[in-house]
């Protein structure tokens, strides 16, 4: 009876035995390492699932078992030679397939958070490689033991790995549909009313890569954009508006506290919007408002900090494959998620980002449930941002992660694509605001729209955005609706900020006191009138003849005292940005690019009132040092401001950084 159990047990040493045993080490091996990334995912944010469990032990389990019959077949081939077991296969197999898996995660994670995508070193490749080697070895020389000398032999027969296989993914299944303790928010919060019945309701759009001149009412083409065209005659329009920065997490946070990137101290891809910034919908909170925010980018998440102040902020963006948000970080989830794309046919818009028209409906269902309640909306546009997409929807889209460098001769074909998605959003917002309109929520509204940068169309040689302070990347549009159409058809041309936003809408709806912490002011100063009327043409005098005087000349904006002052930083993608745009002239200064950058270092200088598209550098002028130092001291007061004195705060979830690499913000491993 024990000889015949034995035998039950162990298998001989053939060829099918080692290839089995390669394979069921290889099928736990990757379990057991997409379990663990899965819990390091989850434990970098507050998750509201933990699908990733299931996930990992199911795909990292199928890519071990394909790593393991390879090692399999190795094994088979040795096993001629003799002296090689199914307990040392088997431990051969789940080594080999862990030890693999661990060295791609490691390398991807360290040329994201350490290496600043710049690539991670051929030494420190070796050096993870060599200790994952280590390990394996020592794993293999006590694993073979365990396997021969106890009841875990049970391991090298295919029947007892499938079964602790198939133990452990239904065990993961149940913890994936556990509850989690992160939550949305309320959907319908409950403030208090008092003081707030002659305040306007506030609705602020951001329309993600919009640049200010792919509208028609900034001289763009009008067939892009007649509704925002249309809109912006019931509203003040501002010609010189400049963002703290050309790419979504850190611009975005400045919209929203007030502040440069160095002051609020979510500057790189690292960064995140610590709790010391007061936040636009906190404030608002703290005057009653119900605050409901619609992110659409994974840089602007609750997980990041973004969701601050609101009560309702909820990403709730689709995935392939059934995955959820969780899931999605997972790095052989997005090998997987590639190959599912390539296979089909045509793409899905809500693979990469919510439509236009399903962000606007879910913000439109929430401003209804507030009722009579006076609310704020932030409402997060991702059109036009890439890939963009062909209108009407046909699958084809051309983005970032897949053509980082577009051929510059696609240029006419890449713009009308761009003007193509600009259209859509055009559109998708004016029903929304015409359905705003229908339910008498229009008029009394205060309703901005602007953009967190523009995007770079082979303007300076280049593509897309994050990689410059040029004007097509941070002069943005701004357009505001006061609550019933005050100063309709205003025309603003002197400069203001992004960083202006919150304290003009604190302003408007006599909210007071402002935070101390915010830097922007009042867009309508108390003086606003008489800042206009430098702008217009003078009443005609009745007791002068007409042609007595000479044609009257408008001031151009760098030349009106109101213009402010524009401090923009980047820090992303190995890139490190500083620029000051002020009476017309405006300072450039670059102290890092990554490896293989064509952009230049150092310092350049434009004279905007010559060169207003920043064609050609003015190394002579002799504003150059007066703007340096106002620069630099712009700078060291944004860092005094600091709220956040190590200027970079956790890292971002392992589910933000898949999302960033989807959309071309991180680059693929």
């Amino acid at each position: 009876m024990r000889r015949r159990a034995i035998r039950l047990v162990v298998l001989p040493a053939t060829a099918a035995g080692l290839w089995f045993a390669g394979l069921g080490g290889g099928l736990l091996g990757g379990s057991a390492i997409g379990v663990l990334e899965a819990g390091w995912v989850l434990s970098s944010t507050a998750p509201s699932e933990y699908q990733a469990v299931f996930y990992g032990a199911v795909i990292y389990g199928l890519i071990g078992a394909v790593l393991g019959a390879g090692i399999g077949f190795l094994n088979a081939l040795l096993g001629r030679l003799g002296g090689l077991g199914l307990g040392l296969a088997w431990c051969l197999g789940f080594f080999g397939a862990a030890g693999t898996l661990a060295l791609v995660i490691l390398r991807f994670v360290l040329n994201q958070r350490w290496y600043g995508e710049s690539g991670v070193p051929g030494a420190t490749t070796f050096g993870i490689a060599a200790g994952l080697a280590l390990l394996g070895i020592v794993g293999v020389w006590f694993g073979r033991n365990v396997l021969t000398k106890t009841p875990l032999r049970v391991l090298a027969r295919p029947k007892g790995t499938f079964t602790l296989w198939v133990a452990c993914t239904a065990l993961a299944a149940v913890v994936s549909v556990a509850p989690a303790p992160a939550a949305q928010g309320a959907m319908v919060p409950h403030h208090p009313q008092d003081g707030t019945a002659a305040r306007p309701n506030i609705v602020l759009v951001q329309i993600d890569a919009l640049r200010y001149d792919a509208l028609g009412i900034y001289n763009g083409d009008p067939k892009a954009s007649p509704n925002l065209d249309a809109f912006a005659r019931d509203a003040v329009v501002f010609d010189q508006d400049i963002a703290a920065a050309s790419w979504t997490r850190a611009s975005t946070a400045s919209l929203l506290t007030s502040a440069p990137p160095s002051s609020h101290g979510c500057v790189g891809k690292d960064g995140v919007l610590a709790s010391e910034n007061v936040t636009l919908a906190e404030a608002l909170a703290s005057a009653n408002y119900a605050a409901g925010g619609f992110p659409n980018n994974a840089n602007i998440t609750a997980a990041l900090g973004f969701g601050q102040g609101f009560d309702w902020y909820p990403y709730t963006p689709e995935y392939p494959l059934g995955a959820t948000e969780s899931t999605y970080s997972l790095t052989m989830y997005s090998v997987a998620r590639r190959l599912y794309a390539r296979l089909q046919p045509h793409r899905r818009v809500e693979d990469y980002y919510m439509p236009a028209e399903t962000q606007l409906a879910r913000a439109e269902d929430w401003v209804h449930a507030q009722g009579e309640d006076r609310w704020f909306t932030f409402v997060h546009l991702m059109e036009p941002h890439d890939p963009w997409f062909s209108h009407p929807i046909t699958g084809e889209a051309y983005g970032r992660a897949e053509h980082p460098s577009p051929d510059p001769a696609l240029e006419p074909q890449l713009r009308a694509l761009y003007a193509g998605e600009v259209r859509h959003a055009d559109e998708q917002l004016g029903g929304f605001l015409e359905r705003l309109r229908a339910a008498d929520l229009y008029d009394d509204a205060l309703i901005i729209v602007t953009s967190d940068h523009g995007e770079e169309l082979h303007d300076h040689g280049g593509w897309w955005h994050g990689a410059t302070l040029f004007d097509e990347q941070i002069h943005v549009p701004l357009i505001i609706k006061l609550p019933r159409n005050e100063r309709a058809g205003t025309r603003v041309p002197w400069q203001v900020r992004e960083i202006d936003i919150p304290a003009t809408i604190l302003g408007i709806a006599g909210v007071e006191p402002e935070p101390d912490s915010w830097d922007g002011e009042n867009v309508f100063t108390d003086d606003f009138d008489q800042q206009l009327a430098v702008t217009l043409p003078p009443e005609p005098d009745p007791e002068v003849p007409q042609g007595a005087l000479p044609a009257w000349t408008p001031p151009h904006w760098w030349q009106l005292p109101a213009s402010r002052e524009a401090l923009s930083e980047e820090n992303f993608e190995g890139y490190r940005i500083t620029s000051l745009r002020a009476e017309g002239k405006k300072i450039v200064q670059t102290s890092r690019v990554p490896e293989g950058s064509t952009r230049p270092l150092g310092e350049t200088f434009y004279d905007l009132t010559t060169d207003p598209r920043e064609q050609t550098p003015a190394p002579d002028d002799p504003a150059i040092e007066g703007l340096r130092l106002r620069l630099q001291t712009a700078e060291d007061r944004a860092r005094e401001d600091s709220r956040v004195p190590s200027q970079v705060g956790p890292s971002p979830s392992e589910t933000d950084l898949a999302r960033l690499r989807q959309l071309g913000y991180a680059a693929p491993e």
